[in-house]
């Protein structure tokens, strides 16, 4: 039998399913873990720390996408493979939206889950020369470049850095850039939404907490800083931290040490803090909405992150990337994009930046069936004359009317693909139902 070593958690609360997962995966080597519900599943992803996770959809407490989304918070480089019963397509690509590597149905192939699971581990092992190889994945343009010799500069630096980007810049995937590159590169890289955290939670999540500390805590509870301890932890949205929160943050910074709440006891802890936000939060300094002796310790080392937009030179290279990761997933042999529509892509502001250049090719390869991405695959949002920086008007009206053609063209091969049932041709297109109703009505379909 070959060791493995990788650690896989099972959440089904079917017995058979679960146990047989089980003995299948320890056959092959793997260290499991089981679980039969939501909240138990989320709980052993804090203590069991697994490196990926057989998901399934439907539970008794909660549904796969809530929890899916829980164990991204907990730790975004988990691997998630769904489990379900009903292998429709708007489950299995809402699922790889928000995350999961893959999906399989019931009942399943042995011999195939082995095979996804080996491939999953695989893909995981080459994370460092994915995450190194930024060259090949975000292109050369003068503004990335500037990142990346910033990076260079502060990577194997102890220092904390502070990065500051639009929503959709890539700030996560530059501070795992800058962890793989630093010394700590072999010990847990953890992330922190503070903007999805309730305020009355934030200590919790934080610091951990002990069985009994306040009502619902029926087990002990490592916190995020624990968990990333000799490591990293990658704090986004970092000025939605709770003033209430802000001194006690800043003493674990000072101190190198962790209170659990409910404890007494300190635990020592070796972080490494990379902060991000997505405005200048010196402004809430001046508002008296963040500690200034807090701000001056994030802010050790600042990267400015360019908007897309400012990268425009990278669009082709960023596109052809996403397009082959992509295809791979959704099983299409796309090859690339035609002249025309690589042109659409190239005109667009991107006011989403690289995470909605991603769901834009996520669509088009989701609909399209041809071997090329062409213009009326591609769906861009409220773009409109002044947007596109063109000197010929006349082009500009041309390419406006163009994109409607498209949007229409899209919109029926969605109601196609969806048996029209509108509602389900709404989520294929990452849209509420009411916008597609209003588009519906727009174009008068």
């Amino acid at each position: 039998m070959e060791v493995n070593l990788h650690k896989i958690l099972i959440i089904d609360d079917d017995k058979f399913v679960n146990l047989t997962l089980s003995k299948l995966l320890r056959k092959a080597g793997y260290e499991t873990k089981s679980t039969f519900n939501g909240k138990s599943g989320i709980n052993e992803t804090q203590h069991f720390q697994p490196e990926l996770v057989l998901l399934d959809f439907k539970l008794p407490d909660l549904n796969g996408f809530q929890i899916l989304k829980k164990i991204k918070k907990i730790n975004s480089s988990i691997i998630v493979i769904m489990i379900t019963s009903f292998g429709e397509i708007r489950r299995a690509v809402k699922s790889i939206k928000l995350g999961a590597y893959d999906f399989f149905t019931k009942p399943f192939d042995n011999k195939e889950i082995l095979e996804v699971v080996k491939k999953a581990l695989s893909s995981t092992n080459k994370e460092n020369e994915t995450q190194i190889n930024i060259k090949k994945m975000m292109g050369e343009s003068k503004p990335l470049q500037n990142v990346l010799k910033n990076i260079e500069r502060v990577a194997d630096k102890d220092i904390t850095v502070f990065l500051e980007g639009e929503t959709g810049t890539g700030k996560e995937l530059f501070a795992r850039m800058i962890h793989q590159k630093s010394n700590r590169k072999d010990k847990p890289f953890i992330t922190v939404d503070c903007g999805a955290i309730p305020e009355t939670l934030f200590e919790s999540e934080l610091f951990g907490h002990r069985k009994g500390a306040f009502t619902g805590s029926l087990n002990d509870k490592k916190g995020k800083f624990e968990l990333a301890n000799k490591g990293t932890l990658f704090l986004d949205e970092i000025n939605s931290l709770p003033m209430s929160m802000q001194p006690k943050f800043l003493r674990v910074l000072q101190e190198g040490e962790i209170q659990r709440l409910g404890d007494e006891r300190s635990i020592d802890v070796n972080v490494r803090i990379i902060a991000a936000s997505n405005s200048n939060i010196y402004d809430d300094v001046k508002k008296s909405q963040f500690r200034e002796d807090l701000f001056y310790r994030i802010h050790e080392f600042k990267i400015d992150l360019p908007t897309l937009h400012q990268r425009k030179d990278d669009i082709p290279v960023i596109a052809n990337y996403f397009l082959q990761e992509l295809a791979e997933i959704y099983q299409k042999s796309v090859s690339g994009f035609t002249n025309q529509a690589m042109s659409l892509l190239l005109n667009y502001q991107f006011p989403g930046n690289v995470r909605e250049l991603k769901n834009i090719i996520k669509s088009a390869i989701l609909l399209t069936d041809s071997d090329k991405i062409e213009p009326e695959h591609l769906i861009l949002k409220n773009i409109r004359n002044k947007d596109l920086e063109k000197e010929d008007d006349s082009e500009d009206l041309l390419l406006e009317k163009f994109t409607d053609k498209a949007e229409i063209k899209i919109i029926k091969k969605a109601l196609e693909k969806a048996k029209y049932n509108k509602s389900e041709a709404a989520e294929l297109l990452g849209i509420s139902r009411s916008q597609f109703y209003k588009k519906l009505e727009k174009f008068g379909l």
